[in-house]
């Protein structure tokens, strides 16, 4: 048990889903730092006037970040089953599936040059470019990371359909132009492959210049090709912009399945409902002061207080709502119009839209059965009010 409490505390350290703790705030920005650090190290080393290669310095600091990295991905391994979606299983099982995650595979990488120099003849600096994946361990402490992912997620099937168009449009160019083009120049039109090189140049506005028609009719088909690709192009761009926009409006902070299971309405759910709940949750800060509800506003959300404290105000009277309290719309429950709520202190907030909620509501009863359970209870009036 004094194992299993340790295990839980340094997980908590390197998830940094408590509030308030100084430790993991420290540990937290140490490894971004050692990160960027890293980062610039690798970027400069290229730079022969620099000369860091020969640095006594610049190899103990790599060094230590190497021993930082490997220590952190053994600890992250070491802790693998804390993590709420892996607690019901065995501990080797729940590291292997962990090991297979992404930012798992990033952690190996981001160590893995430098032990492949160890047991082969490889030059080490051939593999110093690796290094730079290491930039992207600051997708597990970025929310803006975080919210390009969930945009790109949310509008696969939008790029994928923005994909097909595209490569459509390169078939047709490269077929067109190898109509033309075939006999004035046969080394660089003479398949459709070949002519697909200059198709996907020029609807990507790349232009390279290597490959251009010479008739008047494959100038012709290049002047559409061009004027195609931009709005073929605009497409992906404008879809990733919007979703993006929507996606950093709603989270303000990233939120993990470790934040959310520590909530009572969430505590000791299955793996699956999690996964369920977590894409749905919107998270937002509120500074002291700020209203989450103004009067005469209607609560169209499910809310969840994360952290903080909060004052609801309703036909019941004034009472405050701290971490796990639910408040706002929830099907089933009367709906007694919070008045106004605002932060007392700086508060951070999970939201579910309306759609959402119901088919939440849905697919699992017994969610909703906490909410509303919770719910109840902070309908009653606080005795300190």
């Amino acid at each position: 048990m004094r194992w299993r409490k340790l295990r839980r505390s340094v997980f908590d350290i390197l998830e940094r889903d408590l509030p308030g703790d100084h430790i993991a705030d420290a540990v937290h920005y140490f490894l971004i730092i050692t990160v960027l650090l890293s980062v610039s190290g690798a970027v400069l080393a290229t730079v022969p006037s620099l000369q860091l290669r020969d640095k006594w310095w610049f190899h103990w600091g790599e060094f230590s970040a190497l021993l930082i990295f490997t220590v952190e991905y053994a600890v992250r391994l070491w802790v693998a089953p804390e993590h709420p979606l892996r607690r019901r299983l065995k501990p080797l099982v729940a590291r292997a599936r962990y090991a297979v995650t992404v930012p798992a595979l990033i952690d190996l990488v981001a160590i893995l040059p430098w032990f492949v120099s160890l047991i082969t003849e490889v030059d080490v600096h051939a593999l110093l470019v690796l290094r730079l994946l290491r930039f992207l361990k600051l997708a597990r402490y970025s929310s803006g990371f975080n919210a390009l992912y969930l945009a790109v997620r949310r509008e696969r099937y939008a790029l994928l359909s923005c994909l097909i168009i595209l490569w459509t449009g390169v078939l047709m160019a490269a077929t067109a132009m190898y109509l033309i083009e075939r006999d004035v120049q046969p080394e660089k039109f003479g398949s459709i492959p070949e002519a697909m090189w200059w198709a996907i140049t020029t609807l990507t506005t790349v232009g390279y210049g290597d490959v251009v028609p010479v008739t008047n009719l494959g100038r012709v088909v290049g002047a559409v090709t061009m004027v195609s690709g931009l709005m073929m192009l605009a497409l992906p761009i404008a879809i990733i912009a919007s979703s993006f926009s929507e996606v950093i409006s709603k989270h303000n902070f990233v939120v993990t399945f470790s934040m959310i299971s520590r909530l009572p309405p969430f505590s000791d759910l299955e793996a699956p409902v999690l996964g369920d709940i977590l894409p749905l949750l919107n998270s937002r800060s509120f500074d002291r002061g700020h209203h989450v509800v103004r009067r005469g506003e209607n609560a169209a959300h499910l809310f969840v207080v994360l952290q903080g404290q909060l004052e609801m105000e309703d036909e019941a009277g004034t009472r405050r709502l701290g971490p796990g309290d639910v408040f706002g719309l929830l099907p089933g429950l009367p709906k007694t119009k919070p008045l106004q709520v605002r932060a007392l202190v700086k508060t951070k907030i999970l939201a579910i839209e309306e759609n959402e909620l119901h088919m939440l509501a849905l697919r699992h009863p017994t969610l909703m059965g906490r909410l509303l359970a919770a719910a109840a209870v902070d309908r009653e009036p606080d005795p300190e009010a």
